[in-house]
């Protein structure tokens, strides 16, 4: 059987970014999803959940 490192994450209020940034640190691939804009582009300009 092979193992998928893929993972996506629904939401990245405080749990959401924690759990993606824990399972990044891991070593698998995460894809986090936002639904307000501005929380995206912070995100992608960052690299942190500031807002």
């Amino acid at each position: 059987m092979q193992i998928v490192n893929r993972i996506g994450v629904i939401g990245a209020g405080a749990w959401g970014t924690a759990l993606a940034k824990h399972m990044a640190e891991k070593g698998l691939h995460v894809r986090l999803w936002a639904y307000e804009r501005d929380v995206v582009d912070s995100i992608n300009q960052t690299h942190e959940n500031r807002v």
